[in-house]
């Protein structure tokens, strides 16, 4: 099995990578004796709940993805929904609308699962892909997320390819302007 996961911390700054780094951790002692990621992400919440009088609150994907089938079972905590290509084509595979962590700590998780065909790919992002942008000008969206993985199907390229490619459309798109958020980016491809 091959556990993942991606978030997005709401804040900046150092109490934000703080909050990250403790719920990084979470993640690697919770994971190491489960694998069903809504009970992973169930644990991490209430964890995150305790003591955050300063409200963060963190996005985040789980996945648990079985090599031999292809059996992919994830749990979505506020993320954005990951893109899935196969066969030539992309989708938006759409998730449950599960709150983020740190928000309620009796929020419940619920698993969900789907199959990946033979060389599929998964494409999981963090919100400062979608809403790069140039000067005071449109965000970069999800709409040119999705052409540009098109591309990227039909040129067949392996994930470290698809993700500079990616970075360098974006980096394109906003020119020179100053972003004010990250761009975090993962690609599994089956």
């Amino acid at each position: 099995k091959l556990l993942f996961c991606i978030g997005d911390v709401s804040g900046k700054g150092a109490p934000a990578a703080m909050i990250m780094a403790v719920i990084h951790s979470l993640f690697r002692a919770f994971s190491a004796h489960e694998n069903n990621p809504a009970r992973i992400m169930q644990t991490i919440n209430e964890a995150a709940c305790r003591n955050n009088e300063a409200n963060y609150f963190v996005t985040m994907f789980i996945g648990v993805l079985d090599l031999p089938t292809g059996n992919l079972r994830y749990c979505d905590a506020g993320h954005d929904s990951p893109f899935v290509m196969e066969n030539g084509k992309v989708r938006i595979e759409k998730c449950n609308p599960h709150l983020p962590l740190g928000v309620f700590a009796d929020t419940k998780y619920e698993i969900q699962e789907m199959v990946l065909a033979y060389d599929s790919t998964v494409f999981l992002y963090t919100d400062g892909l979608t809403e790069a942008r140039k000067a005071r000008k449109q965000y970069y969206g999800i709409e040119r997320v999705e052409s540009v993985l098109g591309k990227c199907a039909d040129e067949h390229l392996p994930p470290r390819q698809m993700l500079e490619r990616i970075t360098e459309e974006v980096h394109l798109y906003v020119g020179g302007a100053e972003q004010s958020d990250d761009l975090t980016m993962l690609a599994i491809h089956y």
